[in-house]
């Protein structure tokens, strides 16, 4: 539990820290932002060791930070059940040969979340995306910090 209030005042931090395209909801919108999409060797250098936050589709405030060995613990805010407990859960992380960020977390209150995104950066901004083709593809802002 020691590790959850460090790594959720960082989260609050990074919440409110200004970014090129923060509104930005459609990789078209990452375009004026000169948005490039990571190749598998820069998130190789970016990710082992990085701490990740992001808002949940509920609206939860979740963040990790991955281990070298592809191994995290995830903590979130439980915001939409009006928890002021936060929750931990195991995880894992990877890269795709294509060159796409993977995580598994285990949450024991809600089922297991399994995802991979491409990674783009736009400014000092990172977002995920099922497809770094597509225009009109969803986009999830991560933070992601060394």
């Amino acid at each position: 539990m020691k590790r959850v209030a460090p790594l959720l005042a960082l989260a609050g931090l990074a919440a409110g820290a200004p970014s090129l395209a923060q509104d930005a909801t459609r990789l078209r919108d990452l375009d004026a932002a000169a948005r490039v999409t990571l190749s598998k060797d820069e998130l190789q250098q970016l990710m082992p060791g990085a701490t990740v936050s992001r808002v949940s589709g509920r609206g939860n405030r979740n963040i990790w930070k991955n281990e070298p060995g592809g191994s995290f613990v995830a903590s979130s805010d439980n915001k939409d059940r009006g928890s002021t407990m936060p929750s931990t859960a195991r995880g894992q992380w990877s890269l795709s040969d294509d060159g796409r960020y993977c995580v598994r977390i285990e949450w024991r209150s809600v089922e297991t979340e399994d995802w991979c995104r491409f990674i783009v950066r736009a400014g000092n901004a990172y977002y995920g995306t099922r497809s770094d083709q597509n225009p009109d593809e969803r986009i999830y802002r991560l933070e992601i910090t060394k």
